[in-house]
């Protein structure tokens, strides 16, 4: 245990983690306070801090909860200027919000471009600069991680500017990875893909316990279930440790195998199994058909 301890190497550094109040970023905040890290959060729910602050105090060293909306570079600005006085340094950053709405293209405008532009894109440029200034003058290095989807990596219909903003995380972690690498400043991505959050149908416990939750995670995921919290930590703990020191401008697929699929589903044999197909079954699409034509849901 010593040996594993010794080599994850977190006790002690601290973690910044934006929008680590709620959704994904509890976990995450949680989680590298539980491996001995100092914690900084902020987030724009103020409800949510109000949770995680006492939470993240029991179980980490030393914590910041900061009510900041990452959009806002003054109020960013802000939270590092309080990281500073609380902590004096950022070893690990990870920038977790994001999100958009459900359109067709044609049905947006440049008002909504800007809006999913600024909170999946622009404020990850911001978070940026601000963790590098403070990483670059502490002369160490450091670990910067960001929190993407598969959608980064497969076409995303109704929601294409969002989808087109998470590929731009990607390849921004690429060209960083040069950039900041003489520097010793690593930067990664995690892509999830099904990992419920609060809001979701498919995060409603009886959905999950119907029948045709179950089936539909068999048919749709590899490993035939949800993520939860620690799949998706286990991956940031890796990434923010020593145990990824050699890994820089890559992005670390949480899927359950779905990216690996793309395109193939388990369909029910009919016998209680599956068969991986990458096609509609015949009588499915019959099925379909009639009930198109005929004005059915």
């Amino acid at each position: 245990m010593d040996y594993v301890l010794e080599r994850i190497g977190l006790a002690g550094k601290v973690a910044v983690v934006t929008g680590g109040a709620g959704g994904l970023g509890w976990p995450i905040s949680r989680d590298l306070a539980r491996a001995g890290m100092r914690v900084a959060i902020c987030d724009r729910d103020g409800d949510a801090l109000r949770e995680a602050g006492p939470a993240l105090a029991e179980v980490a060293s030393d914590s910041l909860a900061f009510h900041a909306d990452v959009r806002d570079p003054d109020a960013v600005a802000a939270f590092f200027e309080a990281v500073d006085e609380r902590f004096g340094r950022v070893d690990v950053m990870v920038a977790v919000p994001g999100g958009s709405f459900v359109a067709p293209l044609m049905a947006t405008r440049p008002k909504g471009w800007d809006a999913v532009i600024r909170q999946n894109f622009t404020y990850v440029l911001d978070t940026t600069q601000h963790t590098v200034r403070r990483m670059e003058a502490q002369g160490d290095g450091g670990s910067i991680i960001y929190i993407s989807t598969v959608e980064a990596h497969r076409a995303m219909p109704h929601r294409a500017v969002y989808g087109a903003m998470k590929a731009a995380i990607a390849n921004l972690a690429k060209s960083l990875a040069l950039e900041l690498g003489p520097l010793g400043i690593r930067v990664n991505t995690v892509a999830p893909d099904h990992f419920p959050t609060p809001g979701q149908r498919h995060a409603d416990p009886e959905f999950e316990g119907r029948p045709g939750g179950r089936l539909a995670n068999a048919m749709i995921i590899p490993l035939g279930r949800k993520g939860t919290g620690e799949d998706l930590t286990g991956c940031v703990l890796f990434l923010a440790s020593e145990l990824s020191s050699y890994v820089t401008g890559t992005t670390l697929h949480v899927d359950g195998g779905t990216l690996a699929a793309s395109g193939w589903f388990a369909w029910p044999d009919g016998s209680g199994g599956f068969t991986w197909e990458n096609l509609i079954p015949d009588d499915v699409a019959d099925e379909l058909a009639r009930r198109q034509e005929g004005g059915q849901p």
